[in-house]
């Protein structure tokens, strides 16, 4: 729209003495979008005013020339670039009407008419949620688990005659009962210490 730039805050000015160039940014996600670069007459003859100014020593002044051009004259060229370029980039950004921030299309929600921090995408929330739920369950599932290091066919945790913990022996360092774990005649599953019958297929224990 004529007669003002509606972006505020949310740019850099990128310009030198060359010419204008501006970066609007999203204000949520904070991806930047450069405005095309666009050559300034005004500093060109700063310069040719400048090169005359070393050339001739000053003499008639062509320096000061070239910085009173650059100081009065560079504010409206710079608002006139400001406002091409925020036309330029305008396509790129929504106003949420409740917050009013500026936001480029990854951060709008189109079904919802507003930013994501007022209405998020429900797909993407779901799918972040449920990412979450199953890095929970494997937690969970990892905690109830007893993890060991080596052969874990011949370990139990404590002897079954003195009850000194033991590790990865064969036989107890105390009072030397055999601690390895005994297997099913059946099926060949590990039978824990005291075991009657067999967890995995219920055939009987035979006592020793």
């Amino acid at each position: 729209m004529s007669g003002f730039t509606p972006f505020t805050d949310n740019y850099s000015d990128l310009s030198d003495a060359n010419g204008y160039q501006f970066e609007f940014r999203c204000d949520i996600c904070g991806s930047g979008y450069r405005s095309e670069f666009e050559r300034s007459a005004l500093g060109t003859a700063s310069n040719i005013l400048g090169g005359a100014s070393n050339l001739i020593g000053g003499l008639w002044g062509a320096r000061n020339a070239a910085d009173t051009i650059q100081n009065v004259t560079d504010r409206g060229a710079r608002d006139a670039a400001l406002k091409k370029a925020a036309d330029e980039i305008m396509p790129k950004f929504k106003q949420c009407p409740r917050d009013h921030v500026w936001v480029d299309d990854k951060c709008w929600n189109e079904e919802r008419g507003l930013c994501v921090n007022d209405a998020p995408k429900l797909a993407s929330e779901m799918e972040a949620e449920r990412a979450a739920l199953q890095v929970q369950q494997m937690r969970e599932a990892m905690a109830t688990q007893q993890h060991f290091t080596g052969d874990t066919a011949t370990r139990t945790t404590v002897c079954t005659n003195c009850g000194k913990p033991v590790g990865s022996e064969k036989f107890c360092s105390n009072c030397g009962t055999p601690v390895g774990m005994a297997k099913c005649t059946n099926c060949g599953t590990d039978l824990a210490p005291g075991t009657k019958f067999c967890g995995n297929c219920g055939t009987a224990v035979a006592s020793a």
